[in-house]
């Protein structure tokens, strides 16, 4: 039986996005908004499984569902290790463009609210 017939529009599925992903019909998705876990930066309830090579996992079925034209919104940051920033959210710009063929639009950049406190080896970043 084909995967792709067992999803159904307008419902909300709790499993892997991966595998979720992978039982929907390609180009079929017009926006995904998302906020993966990050460096680990959030805490979610499967996080302990996320590196980069499950990130490429993801970042391919994303781009097998977005429909032409079709947009993801990816909100990521990079975590702070030996006062430098890792450069994660980078690699996965860079990954999306190299190697999935999709373009970067904009970076959006916001100030957040209920920010922790300094670091005294840095800057202070009130923003994501």
């Amino acid at each position: 039986m084909d995967s792709t017939l067992r999803m159904k529009a307008n419902q909300i599925y709790n499993q892997n996005c991966i595998e979720g992903m992978n039982a929907m019909n390609a180009e079929s998705v017009d926006l995904c908004i998302t906020s993966p876990p990050y460096d680990d930066l959030r805490t979610y309830n499967d996080s302990s499984k996320w590196d980069f090579n499950v990130f490429q996992d993801v970042a391919q079925a994303l781009t097998r569902v977005l429909k032409p034209g079709g947009v993801i919104m990816w909100n990521v940051g990079d975590s702070t290790i030996n006062g430098s920033e890792t450069g994660s959210s980078f690699r996965q710009a860079l990954y999306f463009m190299e190697s999935c063929g999709l373009k970067l639009h904009d970076t959006m950049i916001y100030t957040k609210k209920g920010s922790s406190l300094p670091d005294p080896t840095r800057y202070f970043q009130k923003f994501e």
